[in-house]
């Protein structure tokens, strides 16, 4: 897949996710009450931000396939992404007692379980580094809510600059939190359509 095949994917889902607001923001004209059209735009702003987390989620995945079907080396990627993909690794290393297949061989003393560990993928990081970039889509897990500290840890996880949305952190955490008191009920009240316009 080529950057312009990406691209184009990402066009067209954002697309369909586009027209969907609108024609539902649309259906506000048709609205006279104006308890009515509070309580509309509170369900706008469920669907807003379930198209906010569905695309943000999309792209995520797409890029990781992208990555993937490259069949690029660990040290052909960013540091990161090279983590991500001997994740296992790692966690071996942090936990010796977890069972790990790059681990094959035990130290003669459990007690020196964590630095044999360490010793041997040091000397196995050339081999390492030529092991093929194999990301899934727990790598990239964004929790239930993508609020921008779980937004900022996948972009960084993924090579990206995690500040890349930091000018919309305010917008974004009032969304994310406007969502769940209305999805879980603890708000009751509407908004007005301004405050809506606002948050798209």
């Amino acid at each position: 897949m080529t950057f312009v095949d990406l691209r184009k994917q990402l066009e067209l889902d954002l697309e369909w996710r586009q027209k969907e607001m609108r024609l539902l923001y649309n259906m506000l004209s048709n609205i006279d009450d104006d308890e009515e059209k509070r309580s509309y735009c509170k369900a706008l702003i469920v669907m807003l931000y379930s198209h906010f987390e569905g695309f943000c989620r999309l792209a995520f995945s797409i890029y990781i396939d992208i990555i993937n079907q490259e069949s690029l080396r660990c040290s052909q990627v960013n540091v990161n992404l090279a983590v991500i993909s001997l994740g296992d690794i790692f966690q071996g290393i942090n936990d010796p007692n977890k069972n790990c297949s790059f681990f094959r061989d035990s130290p003669p003393n459990d007690k020196w379980k964590r630095f044999f560990r360490r010793a041997y993928f040091l000397a196995e990081m050339k081999n390492l580094l030529d092991e093929p970039i194999n990301l899934t889509e727990e790598d990239i897990k964004t929790d239930s809510n993508l609020k921008i500290p779980v937004l900022s840890t996948t972009l960084f996880h993924l090579g990206f600059p995690p500040e890349s949305f930091d000018e919309y952190a305010g917008e974004i955490s009032n969304l994310v939190d406007r969502r769940n008191d209305y999805a879980h009920g603890e708000t009751k009240p509407g908004i007005k359509k301004e405050e809506y316009e606002r948050f798209e």
